[in-house]
């Protein structure tokens, strides 16, 4: 009696294509509003300083369950994540550790203004914390940037070894263009916070910018790693969208 091996149907295959986009979308978008839901969320909860000096100084604020929640929900999700190679799997399992060090382990309480939701004494505040903090921030950071200008400009198709036609090849060289900023983008953000820390922590308070600084470089970080996640999981979007008929 002979036996035949069931084959997957063409819809099982396209199911799971779909969530794999479909969770590069999750990531982007979770970056993409981080921000913004802090901000806002601080702002209708009546905080005296809805601005915050860092984004993660909103650990203390009324978003810290938005902060700490969206960081642990991005971990998850870059567990989760599959890419075409061992070594994205690596960088993304990388990732999601970096993103949970970073809810857990908060910034320093200095420079923080506003009302306080979280508030942990200086007995109970280890100064190691901070450093396990920014080093995971920063580790996070560089691996979005990883992404952006190493694994992102690898075409799917070409990894699953199926030919792209010249059309295609043209999207996926302005796609590319695109991931290059984004990965510069985040390494000049992450430069431009170091060396303000740096230089400018004198005058930081008589100057609103460099008062914000970590914070303006820290969002233009996010916006470079969210849209970059955007656009690797635009294949299945409305190509209606002018801007996605540019891309893909």
């Amino acid at each position: 009696m002979e036996t035949h091996s069931k084959k997957p149907a063409p819809d099982d295959n396209n199911g799971v294509l779909i969530s794999y986009y479909q969770l590069r979308m999750f990531i982007g978008l979770l970056g993409f509003l981080l921000s913004f839901l802090l901000f806002m969320t601080t702002y209708f909860l009546n905080d005296e300083h809805p601005l915050k000096v860092s984004i993660s100084h909103y650990y203390y604020s009324f978003g810290h369950v938005i902060f700490v929640g969206t960081l642990c929900i991005l971990g998850g999700l870059f567990a989760t994540y599959r890419g075409k190679d061992r070594y994205e799997n690596m960088l993304s399992n990388f990732a999601g550790v970096m993103a949970v060090l970073v809810a857990v382990f908060p910034t320093k309480f200095n420079g923080y203004g506003g009302n306080i939701y979280i508030n942990i004494d200086k007995a109970n505040y280890q100064d190691w914390f901070s450093w396990v903090h920014y080093i995971s921030a920063g580790l996070l950071f560089v691996s979005f940037a990883v992404f952006c200008l190493y694994f992102f400009q690898k075409s799917d198709k070409e990894q699953d070894g199926e030919p792209i036609s010249e059309e295609e090849a043209l999207k996926k060289s302005r796609r590319n263009l695109y991931y290059k900023c984004c990965g510069w983008g985040i390494l000049i953000s992450l430069a431009c916070i170091g060396l303000i820390a740096i230089l400018g922590d004198d005058s930081a308070s008589a100057n609103q910018f460099l008062t914000y600084s970590t914070l303006i470089f820290e969002t233009t970080s996010l916006f470079f790693f969210s849209t970059s996640w955007l656009l690797k999981s635009s294949e299945f979007w409305n190509k209606n969208i002018p801007l996605v008929t540019y891309f893909r």
